[in-house]
This record gives structure tokens, C-alpha cells and sequence, in this order.
């Protein structure tokens, strides 16, 4: 049921709302003031607001234009008196989903909740189906696919994940790109460091503290994403369990995704709430999505054939991060041109190209071919070094130089 806040100077009047909305299954929380109301809405989300024009200090429309300013996904319903009709029309301009005038009847007050919400919750749907498609990642191998449609089935059923994988394998892109195709997308989306920050601030910056809005309460009821889980405290941990807790009791607030390689999982401290493991495969089971990422991160850069070869020939223990790293390296080094061999680093340029036996085919070969391909070969493994080519064949840097010009590898 829908969480209502009841903003209203007069007790009996807040008394009066309060009561009829539990009866009606509502869970509500009721202030009397405009900057009271803030900053309960900072700590936690509302479904709804019934906010009276008429407050002592910060008035309502002040209220309103702050909160819808905040959150406009919120509902208000402004309480106005018979008299104030006018400011009711602004405070619709302002962003109030409608209005009730005091004195009011109960029924009405649940039929223009119940209206509101179906509204809202129609707006939300219309604006899903006109809006883009939620975006992917570039990676299509099925193993990354399905490590994805994993995540993304346990936050459309309201579960926390453990991403669990090697160091720079994508469990972050993985977290986001599931959060853009969970029904959670249009809230927010907040990623936290636990390596980042120190044992003392850990719990302060998770639930918020010193006038400071915290993580927990920036991702509202969206997803809230807590990287290198191995990093956190005891003490952020027990911050963390009662922050669960809390959002069990009330159902408010964020998923949580949290990351971590299988290390880091043994040594972190268990927290005892239900959650999905889901393995996020290193780079080197899914190769075939090296150019797909490649090109989104550099998408007008072209790579030659023999710096691909070399790339797909790497075992990548640093997975999608040292591939970054590695391309963006080898675009400044290429300048305006392609990304070649010699761009990429010694590590992968001595990387073992893959070794197929030389076997004669039934249909015969072609010499010429094979000894083309065999130049080729080795101007790639010795990033273009055509002396370290030739000892490689075997031949003589003029010898080798001779068959280059013939074939006329190089030129062009």
C-alpha cells in the first residue's frame, strides 16, 4: 500500500486524515510544518502528500515547490480552504496532482488519492513504452547475456544481488545496464565505493549523518550499487544490516547490488538478508565482445586486423578495465590513424598467437598464399620491427625486405 505524508499545522485535522487513511490500508507519517516535511522526504520516499495551503512559517506553496522540485514522481493533494480557491489553481500550476477543500468528506479524500495514484502510475507506463529503449551494454556473447538477464530478473523481483567476479570483469556495467531494464529505472541509480572511504565514515555516509543526505537515501527506491564489498567495516556493515531492516519493516527504500571478486566475499561480513548471486564472466570466456566494447568506448576509431589478432590472442587478466586502459593508451599513440600492432603494448604483442598444425588439405594450397600469410605473421608479432620479423622466419632483413616488396605487404 502507498506510503502517505500528512502535512498540516492543525492536530485534530492531521488526527482526523491520519486515522482514515489506516483504516483504509495506508501507511502514514503526519508534520506540521513545511520544513518538517522536507526534511522527512529527504530521509525517505512518499507515494503521497496532503500539504495545507496554510502553514505557519514556510508556507505550502513554498513546501510544494520544493518537494516537487525534489521528487516529482510524489504525489500532492493540497488542503485548501473555501476561500483560497485561487491559490489552489497556482499551487496546481506548481506541480499538486489536485486539490481538496476543507472542510472535507473522507471519501472523497480516498477516491482523489486513489485517482492520483492511477494517474501517476499511467504517466509512469505511457512514458516507459514512448521513452528509448533502456540501454544495453555492448557485450552479446550469451555468457555476459545471461549474467545480465539474471540481474535483471532479480530487481524486477524486488531482490538484492551479489555480483561476483574477477577485478575489472564489468560488474559494475552489469548493475547499471540492469537497473535501466528493471520497472526501478526511472529512480535513481547511486554507486558507492567502499574502498573509497574510511572505516569511521563508512556507516555516517551510507545512512546519512551531519546534515548530509547518504547514499541509502540518494538511491530512494531505485538501486543502490555498494562496490568492493571486501572494503566494508564491521561497523558499515551493522549500519547496513539496519538499514535492511528498516526497509524490510517499512518497504522503503533502494535494491542493492553489491560487487565484490570471490576473495572479497570470503573475507566480507555476512549479512543476513536475501540476496542472488550472479557470476559475471572474466573477458577472456567471452572474447567476442572485445570489438563490440572496443567500438562503443572509441566508436571513430578504426583497429587493423593485425592489432585485433593480437588483442583477441591476450588472456586479459585485468579483463574489461586493462582493455580500456589498453585502447585508450593505444589511441593517443596512433593519433589520428588506425590503432595498429605496434600501438599496443609489449605484454600483448609477445602474447602467443593462436598455433594451428600445418597439415596439406585434400585440395592442395597455395604456397604463394601461405607464404603471404606466414609475412603477415610475423610483422604482427614483431609489432612491425621488420628485423625481429625476419629472425623470426628465419630469413635476412633483405631477404626479408625482397618478399615484402614482391607481395607488396605494407604499401598502401
Amino acid at each position: 500500500m502507498a506510503h502517505v505524508l500528512i502535512v498540516d499545522d492543525e492536530p485534530n485535522m492531521r488526527w482526523v486524515l491520519q486515522e482514515a487513511l489506516n483504516k483504509a490500508g495506508y501507511h502514514t507519517h503526519s508534520v506540521a510544518g513545511g520544513e518538517e516535511a522536507l526534511a522527512l522526504c529527504a530521509e525517505r520516499l512518499f507515494d503521497v502528500v496532503i500539504l495545507d495551503l496554510k502553514l505557519k512559517g514556510m508556507d505550502g506553496l513554498a513546501t510544494l515547490r520544493q518537494l516537487h522540485a525534489r521528487s516529482p514522481q510524489t504525489v500532492v493533494l493540497i488542503l485548501t480552504a473555501f476561500g483560497t480557491v485561487a491559490t489552489a489553481v497556482e499551487a496546481l500550476q506548481s506541480g499538486a496532482a489536485d486539490y481538496l477543500r476543507k472542510p472535507f468528506d473522507v471519501e472523497d479524500v480516498l477516491f482523489k488519492i486513489s485517482r492520483a495514484l492511477e494517474r501517476q502510475q499511467l504517466h509512469a507506463e505511457i512514458a516507459r513504452l514512448k521513452g528509448p529503449e533502456p540501454p544495453a551494454t555492448p557485450g552479446s556473447d550469451p555468457v555476459w547475456r545471461n549474467a545480465l538477464s539474471a540481474t535483471v530478473d532479480a530487481l524486477t523481483r524486488g531482490l538484492d544481488v551479489r555480483l561476483i567476479g574477477e577485478r575489472g570483469s564489468g560488474r559494475a556495467s552489469i548493475a547499471q545496464a540492469a537497473h535501466r531494464a528493471s520497472p526501478r529505472y526511472l529512480a535513481p541509480f547511486v554507486s558507492c565505493d567502499l574502498a573509497t572511504l574510511t572505516p569511521a565514515h563508512q556507516e555516517a555516509l551510507l545512512a546519512g549523518g551531519a546534515g548530509e543526505e547518504g547514499f541509502w537515501a540518494a538511491a530512494g527506491q531505485g538501486t543502490l550499487l555498494l562496490r568492493h564489498i571486501g572494503r566494508i567495516a564491521p561497523s558499515g556493515a551493522a549500519g547496513l544490516v539496519r538499514l535492511l531492516e528498516r526497509r524490510i519493516a517499512s518497504g522503503v527504500g533502494p535494491l542493492l547490488v553489491l560487487t565484490g571478486t570471490e576473495e572479497e566475499w570470503v573475507s566480507a561480513p555476512r549479512l543476513s538478508h536475501r540476496v542472488i548471486d550472479v557470476v559475471v564472466p572474466p573477458l577472456r570466456a567471452h572474447l567476442d565482445d572485445l570489438l563490440p566494447f572496443a567500438t562503443n568506448w572509441l566508436p571513430q576509431r578504426r583497429i587493423t586486423p593485425a592489432a585485433i589478432e593480437l588483442l583477441h590472442a591476450y588472456e586479459w587478466p585485468g579483463n574489461l578495465g586493462e582493455l580500456r586502459g589498453v585502447l585508450e593508451r593505444a589511441a593517443l599513440l596512433a593519433g589520428d590513424g588506425a590503432i595498429d600492432s605496434v600501438h599496443l603494448p609489449d605484454r600483448i604483442r609477445a602474447a602467443p598467437l593462436p598455433h594451428t598444425p600445418l597439415r596439406l588439405p585434400p585440395e592442395g594450397l597455395s604456397l604463394e598464399a601461405l607464404e603471404i600469410d606466414l609475412l603477415r605473421q610475423a610483422l604482427v608479432r614483431a609489432g612491425g620491427n621488420k628485423s625481429r620479423a625476419a629472425e623470426l622466419l628465419g630469413l635476412t632483413r633483405h631477404t626479408l625486405l625482397y618478399r615484402l616488396e614482391k607481395y607488396k605487404i605494407g604499401e598502401g
